[in-house]
């Protein structure tokens, strides 16, 4: 079951359709309550913060595939490394 949750989570274009089957599920509900309009509004207003996230997470995985080729790691070892420095980080705010 979990594998088959990964594989789906995995694909490009199920993800685009469980994205709009959301918003379906969103604006059907805002739908009963609000004017058509305002129901624009609102469609207007999510797609772009969907922009927005979708554009900030794809600079931020330029920035780590970056690092990760500059540094001439891998991506475990990469994230080991990021895990090691915030847990540095968090005993240093506890002293």
């Amino acid at each position: 079951m979990k594998q088959m949750i990964i594989n789906f989570l995995s694909s490009r274009t199920n993800l685009t359709i469980f994205q709009c089957l959301l918003y379906f599920i969103i604006g059907w509900v805002m739908g009963e309550y609000l004017t058509w309009i305002e129901l624009c509004v609102m469609f207007v207003v999510m797609l772009c913060i969907q922009f927005i996230t979708r554009t900030k997470a794809v600079a931020d995985g330029i920035v780590i595939g970056h690092l990760m080729k500059e540094h001439n790691i891998q991506t475990n070892e990469f994230l080991q490394r990021m895990k090691d420095e915030a847990d540095k980080i968090d005993k240093e705010d506890l002293n």
